[in-house]
């Protein structure tokens, strides 16, 4: 019976790291591996982020994981080609959101 509670509460706590972790930051898949960023905004869109076929209008739908990934200096993941365009449009944002 102990060991039944015990495994219960270990997973319970395994819930809770786990949901912590996706509300509070990225997993972005680039090509060159995985990268951990927090978010700025708690929430649980966006948890896994794939940008390795990321184009402009991509990064434009997702434009606070690009200032956040510029916040922490990981504009190369973004590639060569969006970064001047994402970065121009990251400075139209409102200013609650680039904090």
């Amino acid at each position: 019976m102990l060991g039944r509670v015990i495994t219960f509460l270990l997973g319970m706590a395994a819930g809770v790291i786990l949901c912590f972790a996706a509300t509070n930051f990225h997993v972005v898949r680039a090509e060159d591996g995985f990268h951990l960023v927090h978010k700025q905004r708690a929430r649980m869109a966006e948890a896994y982020v794939d940008v390795r076929e990321f184009g402009v209008t991509d990064w434009t739908n997702h434009s606070e994981l690009a200032l956040e990934l510029s916040a922490v200096n990981k504009q190369y993941v973004m590639g060569d080609g969006t970064t001047s365009a994402v970065e121009s449009g990251l400075s139209k944002l409102p200013n609650w959101i680039r904090r």
